[in-house]
């Protein structure tokens, strides 16, 4: 019984510390999330982070893809000039996030030119440092969904990068909750990452 009582406790203060961090990144993300009309973005070069065009089940299109693409060329219609970074990860057979969007960005009369891929980097930690090291600190817009935005703006802070973050649509509805499970383990290894 006592045991049972000790794991409880263990239980319950996992699950406090995994909400409280979750919430803490929230509020500090949400401060630089900005619309496509603010001054700020202007002079910013693009990050996106990769998404697949479809989820590996091939049910249905990834709406995440879909928001991004769309963020980014809308963002280029203000900012023509604006360098895009597309970070992602390709698996050596058909699943290429970067190529992907790219590929998809070419449809919409994006010019190649000032698009640069990033196919190694696997997390949102490893593309943070891999633009840190190719792009030595440039201002960054950052374009995601909400939730995401918020964790890799919180990280941005951490690592001294000048990043906003511009929203992109997601689902049509609301998130599934495994997503935002999943998103809570993810800022708890973004945490880990950030000060580990």
């Amino acid at each position: 019984m006592k045991i049972f009582k000790i794991l409880v406790i263990i239980t319950l203060a996992f699950i406090l510390v995994v909400g409280l961090n979750y919430f803490w990144i929230t509020e500090a993300g949400l401060k630089n999330i900005v619309s496509i009309n603010s001054p700020s973005i202007k002079n910013r070069n693009i990050l996106v982070l990769g998404a697949g065009r479809e989820y590996r089940n091939g049910k249905h299109p990834n709406y995440f893809f879909n928001g991004r693409i769309q963020a980014v060329v809308a963002l280029r219609q203000k900012h023509p000039l604006s360098k895009i970074i597309i970070s992602g990860i390709a698996d050596g057979k058909n699943y290429d996030e970067a190529n992907d969007m790219k590929k998809e960005l070419l449809l919409y009369g994006i010019k190649d030119t000032l698009i640069y891929l990033d196919q190694s980097s696997e997390d949102t930690y490893a593309s943070l440092k891999m633009y840190n090291r190719k792009f030595l600190y440039e201002p960054v817009i950052i374009v995601s969904q909400k939730a995401h935005l918020c964790r890799i703006l919180w990280m941005s802070q951490q690592m001294n990068i000048d990043a906003l973050g511009f929203k992109a649509t997601g689902w049509p509805k609301r998130d599934p909750n495994w997503f935002l499970l999943r998103e809570m383990g993810a800022r708890v290894k973004a945490t880990l990452e950030i000060f580990f």
